[in-house]
């Protein structure tokens, strides 16, 4: 692509694009969906409210009415189960007994515990304000869910920018991949970006965290106020979710190791820009770990979720009996976490919103790709800007965000617990690792890019990448489609 306007032209089409499909879809799934949507959502009414909790409290009350009021039974009903097919929300309060009937209900739910309720602050931070703002502007009761599910479609619209932005500054001598890589982003079917969640905030924060970084790792002149303010994006991603955990590590180690490979004349401001990186990042962090352990007595404040989940510590011994250290549960591990990451985790009657053959496809290509992205580039003329000065933390971001579950799921008993559970004791959520969804789909385009023969002519290059995600696209398409005939969804609801 030679001409730049063209080009940002184009980019700025497939950002459209993204947020159009999140939009249709965000419209289409009816409210609450089965990943925690109504946690999620009563802790935006906290935050929207100015408040911040303290520990495990009481559900909203505001919240719990258009919880039972709104929601759709269609997640977790078999189908075919005739309350799957009951009359559309808004429930009908017909008579003085129904009203009565439902005043129990929020009682009820106002009176048990929000386990979310210790999450990290900035998505609620956020989608409160956007929340506020929605109420401001005269929105009420469904409108006003549906407003606040919609910050996702300016978020996915927003990541798809920045995914461009940074394949610019990584594949200056691709177009190919320059548009590649936003194109794969702006068909990539996670559902999770359908509902209210605080993980939607995770690819767009860290994806820019991680560009500033690639930035900084290119040498060019980047002043203490630079630096301050990736450190800030590293530590807003942090307290988006403690599974972008990652991140710190990652971020400390490129910094330094970069300012250590400068020229003995830049090496000391380098230091000290670094140092300034790493203190913006670690004081938002330090400060709210600390309210954690002030507040709550916890310094992750997770100990009493876990203990509502029923999971208890395994014996230090015995996490090595699990069987994550086998091939097979390794294999296992990786397929059901790639599948997710790719698809999400949306269920329909009680059933996932899958189709085996395509969770094969993405963790198989994940391996294939990312691997060719790390071995062939040398041997096959890929431009090497991306290899150079980011391909290692892009890879170490990936995989230490897969291995923050792998842990996870070594270290915890489950119980009685339905997910995960001792049968099947893998923490295998994709979307806790979505902090890495930019750098990953930079390894994964330039994975198949380094595939094709160098002397592959660029249509059948663009061939080949339309082909795919335009499959991908329908594959979620036949997933979905059965909520698009749900009564219960924007296009149905009066």
């Amino acid at each position: 692509m030679s001409d730049p306007t063209t080009e940002r032209r184009l980019a700025f089409a497939l950002c459209v694009l993204a947020a159009l499909r999140v939009f249709v879809y965000g419209a289409a799934f009816p409210f609450f969906s089965n990943v925690d949507e109504q946690s999620h959502f009563d802790l935006v009414c906290k935050y929207a409210r100015g408040h911040v909790p303290a520990g495990l409290e009481p559900w909203d009350a505001d919240a719990a009415r258009m919880i039972l009021m709104y929601g759709s039974p269609e997640y977790f009903v078999p189908r075919g189960d005739a309350a799957a097919s009951a009359s559309p929300s808004p429930r009908p309060l017909r008579s003085a007994e129904d009203r009565a009937a439902f005043e129990r209900a929020v009682a009820g739910l106002v009176a048990s515990v929000n386990h979310e309720c210790t999450q990290p602050p900035v998505y609620y931070a956020v989608a409160g304000a956007w929340y506020r703002v929605g109420g401001w502007l005269g929105f009420q009761e469904l409108p006003l869910l549906y407003w606040t599910r919609f910050l996702n479609v300016f978020i996915y619209g927003a990541l798809a920018w920045l995914a461009y932005r940074f394949a610019a500054a990584a594949f200056p001598e691709s177009g190919f991949l320059r548009l590649g890589v936003p194109l794969f982003l702006a068909c990539f079917p996670q559902s999770v970006f359908y509902s209210i969640n605080n993980d939607v905030l995770l690819p767009l924060l860290g994806g820019a965290a991680f560009y500033g970084l690639h930035l900084i790792s290119r040498g060019a002149p980047r002043g203490p106020a630079f630096h301050a303010g990736t450190g800030l994006l590293v530590a807003a991603t942090f307290l988006v979710k403690f599974s972008s955990v990652a991140l710190l590590p990652v971020a400390a180690g490129w910094v330094t190791v970069g300012a250590l490979r400068r020229p003995r004349a830049q090496r000391r401001a380098a230091l000290a820009n670094g140092a300034v990186l790493l203190a913006a990042a670690a004081v938002p962090v330090g400060a709210w770990l600390l309210r954690n352990e002030l507040v709550v007595g916890d310094v992750t404040a997770s100990a009493a979720k876990v203990q509502i989940l029923g999971w208890t510590l395994e014996p230090w011994r015995a996490m090595f009996d699990h069987p994550l250290f086998s091939l097979s549960g390794a294999m296992t591990f990786w397929r059901l976490t790639l599948a997710t990451f790719f698809r999400g985790e949306l269920v329909w009657g009680l059933k996932p919103l899958a189709v085996p053959a395509w969770d094969a496809f993405y963790a198989a290509s994940s391996f294939v790709f990312v691997a060719a992205a790390v071995a062939l580039p040398r041997t096959r003329g890929t431009p090497r800007g991306f290899e150079r000065s980011s391909l290692g933390p892009a890879l170490a971001l990936f995989l230490l965000s897969l291995a923050f579950l792998a842990s996870v799921s070594v270290a915890y008993d489950f119980g009685d617990c339905f997910y995960p559970s001792r049968a099947l004791p893998y923490l295998s959520s994709g979307r806790l690792a979505l902090a890495a969804l930019v750098p990953f789909a930079a390894l994964y385009v330039s994975g198949l890019d380094a595939l094709l023969p160098s002397r592959l002519p660029p249509v059948i290059r663009w061939t080949v990448l339309i082909g795919g995600v335009a499959s991908m696209t329908i594959s979620e398409w036949l997933m979905s489609r059965v909520a698009f005939q749900s009564g219960f969804n924007w296009f149905h609801l009066k």
